[in-house]
């Protein structure tokens, strides 16, 4: 059969063929409970015969739903956010939604673009950890019937559902750990302040600081551009290339800091390696094997990821109680013993 007589294929012939109404089929489709099993063998066994494909776009433009939610993230290489959508996934898949994935390559002309991508292709919600602070496109006209939470990242002047990590009390319990190994001098490793989990890291650090009764030296606090590894690298690079620099920082996030790390394992021998100590943001299932990392904070993942899923459901079944929510999880410290980090008493 050529395909496009496959696809012409309809369910008034499936319905001939399995000497049952349309309407049976149709039940038989939608999964109802009261169609008998002897019935739902029988209309099967003629879609298979007749090579009969459901159509789900016309579906959806008749029913005015897809099961997709839509994400939109800042970048795909983050293992923070592939390990939540991860968690996503499963539980959107268990309710018989699927995921479209794509990335604004932390650029807001992007993000408005993927936005727009995501209403032509009518998604049913949307998940978006945003690029930063300006939000005003996600007033979009077009995205007011499309339930929209925003993960990781918070946007202060807009009203949507918000699933954070306490950035800075995590950044506080990381910088405690350095201050009981000792250290007075600790540096900062950072990014954009537009980014907005950059800017509450940052913020943590300075009330950190300030908690402890130690300087900022502002030589060594790096809070520009975007997180990722080449720009660890190159941080590092640039701070030991200073004099006197100092010998702690604290990391704003994971890809910063094996940056930083393979600056140091590339450039140094073991027996010529600076002393160097590292807390970060964040814990991941490497972090023990990157020895100058003392301290980490670990996000809880999995739990976030069901927070997501769970509100971007409940909205999509009409449940608009508490709007807008924000769900806060407390991120727990890692602390590297066989590093030499220093577990609280």
């Amino acid at each position: 059969m050529r395909q496009d007589e496959q696809n012409s294929i309809t369910i008034r012939e499936v319905a001939q063929e399995s000497g049952v109404s349309i309407a049976t089929v149709s039940r038989v489709l939608n999964n109802s409970e009261s169609v008998t099993e002897k019935t739902r063998a029988k209309v099967t066994k003629a879609m298979a015969k007749l090579g009969y494909n459901r159509n789900a776009v016309a579906r959806s433009l008749k029913i005015r739903k897809t099961r997709t939610i839509g994400i939109i993230a800042p970048e795909l290489s983050n293992t923070f956010f592939m390990e939540t959508l991860e968690t996503m996934e499963r539980i959107f898949a268990d309710n018989e939604y699927t995921m479209v994935l794509c990335s604004s390559n932390n650029s807001i002309e992007d993000e408005r673009k993927k936005l727009q991508v995501m209403i032509e292709r009518t998604v049913d919600a949307l998940v978006i950890i945003p690029v930063s602070e300006e939000g005003s496109h996600l007033l979009n006209k077009g995205l007011k019937q499309i339930p929209m939470i925003l993960l990781d990242r918070q946007i202060p002047s807009l009203q949507f559902d918000t699933i954070l990590t306490d950035n800075r009390y995590g950044v506080q319990c990381g910088i405690q750990g350095l201050v009981r190994e000792g250290f007075k001098r600790i540096g900062f490793l950072g990014g954009s302040l537009q980014i907005p989990t950059a800017k509450e890291r940052y913020l943590g650090y300075l009330d950190a600081m300030k908690e402890a009764n130690l300087k900022v030296e502002e030589e060594f606090v790096f809070i520009e551009g975007h997180m990722d590894q080449k720009k660890g690298f190159a941080l590092m690079r640039e701070i030991l290339q200073k004099p006197n620099p100092p010998q702690a920082f604290f990391i704003a996030n994971d890809m910063l800091h094996l940056g930083a790390t393979t600056y140091l394992m590339e450039t140094y021998t073991p027996e010529d390696r600076p002393k160097v100590v590292f807390a970060s943001f964040d814990y991941l299932f490497y972090s023990p094997l990157l020895h100058f990392c003392h301290y980490a904070l670990c996000q809880p993942m999995e739990q976030i990821g069901k927070s997501v899923a769970k509100l971007v459901l409940q909205r999509l079944e009409g449940d608009w109680s508490n709007y807008p929510q924000k769900i806060v999880h407390t991120p727990e410290l890692k602390v590297m013993v066989a590093n030499g980090g220093i577990p609280a008493l």
